[in-house]
């Protein structure tokens, strides 16, 4: 049985250190298409601060005569105050700052497809739009994947995810499957992580790594998690994957 993962996969690797000082314009944050939409929105905003900023509006005060109306009048002509501020130019500032968050989003974006273009290169349009667990009848196994907790009680294991065990089938290879696998993991980021046509595919939720080694007989598939829920929902995922067995016929 796998217990620990030796490298980085692109499931929990994609775009790490591609950080934003956005909220909610991480990459992961979003679907590629959201991040689209919100990048739109922050520039109509900036469109609508620099259509109240007014270049024309007063400005510093450099030189001024102090005029009078008449004495004990209480309406003077004009104050030489020591320096007066343009009041629109706050808008200045408010649209620069939505530029700056629709440009992170952007990006974000544009990481997302990105990745998904290079993880899908050599990919079929029916392999990438398909689950590779879709293919129940091709599953042999599926089973927890236990790692050790560590600290002080190094024999307590947690569960990590699941193991998904598929047979041999002609064309397969381990590394055709990690390349299918990484192609999902890469499609379902760009996506938001949110794909209801794929409600039993273990490689839908957020945060995961997935490595494919060969059993011999087959392709063994570790989907694993740090985090618990992640992990439990991978694992409740797999299970209904689980080959059912054929009931006989009464007679």
């Amino acid at each position: 049985m796998l217990h620990r993962f030796a490298s980085s996969f692109i499931g929990f690797a994609l775009l790490v250190g591609c950080t934003s000082s956005t909220p909610g314009a991480r990459p992961h944050d979003m679907s590629a298409a959201a991040h689209e939409q919100q990048a739109a929105a922050h520039e109509q905003e900036a469109e609508q601060h620099e259509a109240q900023y007014d270049a024309s509006a007063t400005g510093p005060q450099t030189r001024c005569q102090p005029q009078f109306k008449g004495q004990g009048s209480g309406a003077p002509g004009q104050v030489c105050w020591t320096s007066v501020s343009n009041p629109t130019k706050e808008h200045l500032a408010v649209a620069e700052q939505h530029h700056k968050q629709a440009a992170d989003h952007r990006a974000a974006s544009e990481a997302l497809r990105r990745a998904e273009a290079q993880a899908c290169v050599g990919i079929s349009d029916e392999d990438r739009d398909m689950s590779p667990f879709d293919h129940v009848e091709d599953i042999a196994t599926v089973e927890p994947l236990k790692e050790p907790t560590g600290g002080p009680k190094a024999q307590r294991q947690r569960t990590a995810g699941a193991i998904v065990t598929f047979r041999a089938v002609p064309g397969m290879t381990p590394e055709w499957l990690q390349r299918l696998v990484d192609c999902h993991l890469a499609r379902n980021a760009s996506l938001g992580h949110n794909v209801p046509e794929m409600p039993n595919c273990p490689l839908v939720p957020n945060g995961i790594q997935a490595r494919v080694t060969s059993t011999g007989s087959g392709f063994a598939v570790a989907i694993r998690s740090d985090d618990d829920k992640t992990a439990q929902e991978i694992l409740a995922r797999a299970q209904r994957l689980r080959p059912q067995p054929v009931s006989s016929a009464a007679p």
